[in-house]
């Protein structure tokens, strides 16, 4: 997988106003098939992807996809997307930057990263992912909302098109300014009202949590999403008795009881430490004749 920053990113490529008014339109929209739907439409011209995906990676949980669209419709996006969160999102490779400490970039960093399916692993991940529904390449714009949230683009090549070329990767970073702002906006919408607090709970649960262990966080993490023990065994892949384990000793360490202890604790310290409040994204403004630079990332 190749991964680059984009220094200085601009609109220097000719898109569509009409397409890029009914992106702007699709923010906030409850419809989970609009935005990607409309990214779609908005590189098509650039790109000519078939398939879109939007992810927010939220502290240590699992990938929660925010959009998704095909040429033919969402049900294969959603499909997929559902399946590599809830199966395969700790093989991806982005996994690597996007959990990377310290991170790779400032909050409002933009990344690009591109990996073809030859470059990906052999193995169920591989199969299921990309070639049992027959894509053959993906590029991703990686945008840094806040200390631990990042939100991924995932934009994909079939088949029947064959890979991205040095075109379309231009392309993609010549509009990456205009997606990051939308998407970003849009995640501030979140349709459930509860991003900005769900962003704050994870902060706190790593500054309470100085002697949790990486697992316990996780657990705690999904507790406060609500999470039932059987269902964040299912997710991390664990024995229920396992995570009820772990919830127990990170209970103890907080001198906590309850999940309502729990949330309270965190939004007490919180409230308590507002200059620890988690960074919120700004991302730059967007002009026209700007020069684009990339620096490729280990």
């Amino acid at each position: 997988m190749h991964t680059w920053v984009v220094e200085s990113s601009s609109s220097h490529r000719m898109v569509d106003a009409t397409a890029v008014a009914a992106l702007v339109d699709a923010i906030g929209s409850q419809n989970p098939e609009s935005v990607a739907a409309c990214i779609l439409a908005a590189v098509r011209p650039i790109l000519d992807a078939q398939q879109c995906t939007l992810f927010a990676h939220e502290a240590q949980r699992n990938p929660r996809l925010l959009s998704g669209a095909t040429e033919g419709g969402p049900w294969l996006a959603f499909s997929s997307g559902a399946q590599h969160s809830r199966d395969f999102a700790s093989q991806d490779e982005l996994r690597h930057v996007i959990d990377r400490r310290p991170a790779a970039g400032p909050v409002g960093v933009i990344l690009i990263a591109r990996q073809t399916v030859e470059e990906m692993p052999i193995g169920s991940y591989r199969c299921e992912c990309m070639e049992a529904i027959g894509l053959v390449d993906r590029l991703t714009l990686l945008v840094r909302i806040g200390e631990h949230c990042w939100i991924t683009v995932h934009l994909y090549r079939d088949s029947s098109h064959g890979p991205f070329g040095d075109l379309q990767i231009e392309g993609l970073i010549g509009v990456a300014t205009l997606l990051a702002r939308c998407v970003a906006r849009h995640y501030a919408t979140d349709i459930d009202g509860m991003a900005s607090l769900r962003d704050s709970v994870s902060e706190g649960v790593a500054e309470l949590g100085a002697r949790l262990t990486g697992r316990e966080r996780e657990v705690l993490t999904r507790i406060l999403d609500g999470g039932t023990v059987n269902r964040i065994a299912e997710d991390l892949k664990l024995r229920a008795t396992t995570v009820a384990t772990y919830r127990m000793r990170a209970y103890e360490k907080l001198g906590v009881a309850s999940r309502q202890e729990l949330f309270a604790t965190v939004l007490r310290w919180r409230a308590m430490n507002p200059t620890a409040a988690p960074a919120r994204v700004t991302l730059p403004n967007h002009h026209v004749q700007n020069n684009t630079k990339l620096v490729h990332i280990a």
